[in-house]
């Protein structure tokens, strides 16, 4: 009995050794299937698979609507689904191909179809992040301007925006991610230390179904370790523009938010502040506040808007 018992420990033992060599678990090999297929307006199709799809390799070429051309190709509320924007569509069946890969390469091919929806989209895209973060220091060298929108936005259309000092506009070069939905500004040179930036996106963009954002994107940064200034604020009496801070060393801008009020951060010192404002959205100044010397000692300040006289572009306001 003893023996028996001795011969079936060293069994186990055996055993046990042998399965720490052995190879672990089969990795997934299986390709991703597409499970459903929305229509969820007539320029968005919500495309549901049973696992995960990699972002990193799904791209517009890699589908095909019969009949229908695809603008742009976006990520939805999770990896599980991706929104396909179109074309206007109508009601009437389209044949879905494409191409997807699982998070562990796998590919997958899929082949179905759907009907077109004629439901209009009336939300308007906002801008959910932009990058450097406000007061970000030590960026001198591959500065790159992130904004990111919250569905595909038209890049046939001109978007209006300014850096800030416009002698270094021509550094950035603008290029669109393949969703559509990103857009970076990327500086073509190093930058020396002593530099104070600031870049605002104006409202204005438009999705694929015309919406205007009417959100700004906004953020400003420093080529030296440190980002010391002082946060000013203050409030006109129009909800949207911008205001520009004037000085000889620094020139700085903001947005002026929905409920009239703006807060930016500057090196102290004395600006000549004056605000403008575009209510109609048309791409021109139609309102503007006389210049007003503040002194950043001063908690806050108040700028009253008139109409302009003769409209022009904000570019057009910058000295």
């Amino acid at each position: 009995m003893k023996r028996y018992l001795l011969s079936f420990s060293l069994l186990l033992l055996l055993c046990g050794q042998c399965a720490k060599k052995m190879l672990p678990p089969s990795p997934d090999r299986f390709p991703p299937r597409i499970v459903e297929v929305n229509a969820r307006s007539r320029v968005q199709v919500e495309l549901v698979f049973d696992e995960e799809i990699d972002p990193a390799r799904f791209a517009p070429e890699s589908l095909n609507i019969t009949g229908l051309r695809i603008r742009g190709i976006s990520m939805g509320r999770d990896r599980m689904r991706v929104l396909v924007w179109t074309e206007p569509q109508t009601s009437q069946r389209y044949l879905l191909q494409g191409l997807v890969w699982d998070m562990a390469g796998n590919a997958g091919r899929f082949r179905t179809g759907f009907l077109g929806s004629t439901r209009i989209d009336t939300i308007s895209p906002r801008v959910v992040s932009v990058l450097p973060a406000p007061g970000s220091a030590n960026l001198w060298r591959g500065t790159r301007i992130i904004v990111r929108f919250s569905e595909p936005v038209d890049t046939t259309l001109p978007l209006n925006y300014l850096i800030v000092p416009a002698e270094f506009e021509t550094l950035f070069h603008r290029v669109w991610e393949p969703n559509w939905q990103e857009v970076h500004f990327v500086c073509r040179d190093s930058i020396g230390p002593g530099q104070v930036f600031y870049f605002l996106l104006l409202p204005g963009f438009q999705d694929l179904e015309g919406n205007i954002g009417l959100t700004p994107a906004w953020t400003f940064w420093t080529t030296d370790s440190v980002f010391n200034g002082v946060l000013v604020k203050g409030k006109t009496d129009v909800p949207s523009g911008v205001v520009f801070f004037e000085q000889e060393k620094t020139k700085a801008v903001a947005p002026i938010l929905v409920d009239g009020s703006f807060e930016v951060k500057v090196p102290a010192g004395v600006y000549s502040v004056f605000g403008v404002s575009d209510t109609n959205s048309d791409g021109f100044v139609d309102l503007i506040s006389s210049p007003v010397e503040f002194n950043t000692a001063l908690e806050s300040l108040k700028l009253i808007m008139v109409t302009e006289s003769i409209p022009k572009r904000f570019n057009d306001y910058r000295h």
